[in-house]
């Protein structure tokens, strides 16, 4: 099929034309392609880079964070263990009358004559609540000591807060003793405060 008479100047040009002329051509179709067709696919190709870095930036951030995390979870499964060791050595409120039971036993097999044991209200405070208590006793030195000794290996938590000795006049006589001890009980995060007293 011959072609049309428009070709006629471009088929009948001299070689060295005709080589100019495909390689203008041929230019010209590398460029449209580049620019139609390679030029989009290089800037989707620079974007996916881009979107692949930062989520290589990503991935380091998040897997820091997961060992973290991991550390974090240790630490906390320690600290609930340490609290509820603590929490052991505090009595409850239904446990508190047999407390203060186990806390009169221990003056009296100590030998000391108790005349009051009177726990006051409890103050509260972060985690706990402190609650006073007020004993008046006569014995000796010796029996003195050894009441607080047994106080101090009682399995809950009461610490001698305040004591006052009298008493004693001539060698042999009883010391008479006014200790304020406190004893603790656990609150739990979120609970209610304590009402406040009316007296």
């Amino acid at each position: 099929m011959p072609l049309p008479a428009i070709f006629d100047p471009i088929v009948n040009a001299p070689k060295p034309q005709k080589i100019v002329l495909g390689v203008v051509g041929l230019v010209i179709i590398i460029a449209a392609a580049y620019f139609l067709m390679l030029s989009p696919l290089q800037i989707q190709v620079d974007q996916l880079r881009a979107q692949n870095e930062s989520l290589q930036r990503e991935l380091v951030q998040s897997r820091a964070i997961a060992a973290e995390i991991d550390r974090y979870r240790r630490e906390v499964v320690e600290l609930e263990v340490k609290i509820n060791v603590l929490k052991d050595k505090l009595p409850t409120e239904r446990e508190m009358p047999a407390f203060y039971r186990s806390m009169s036993d221990a003056g009296i097999q100590a030998g000391l004559g108790v005349s009051l044991f009177q726990p006051r209200d409890g103050v509260t405070k972060d985690y706990v609540v402190e609650i006073p208590i007020t004993v008046n006793a006569e014995g000796s030195y010796h029996q003195l000591g050894e009441f607080l000794e047994r106080v101090a290996r009682l399995p809950r938590v009461a610490s001698l807060r305040d004591m006052k000795l009298g008493g004693q006049k001539k060698p042999g006589s009883p010391v008479r003793a006014e200790l304020t001890l406190v004893t603790y009980t656990y609150r739990p995060v979120g609970s209610p405060p304590a009402p406040k007293s009316t007296k």
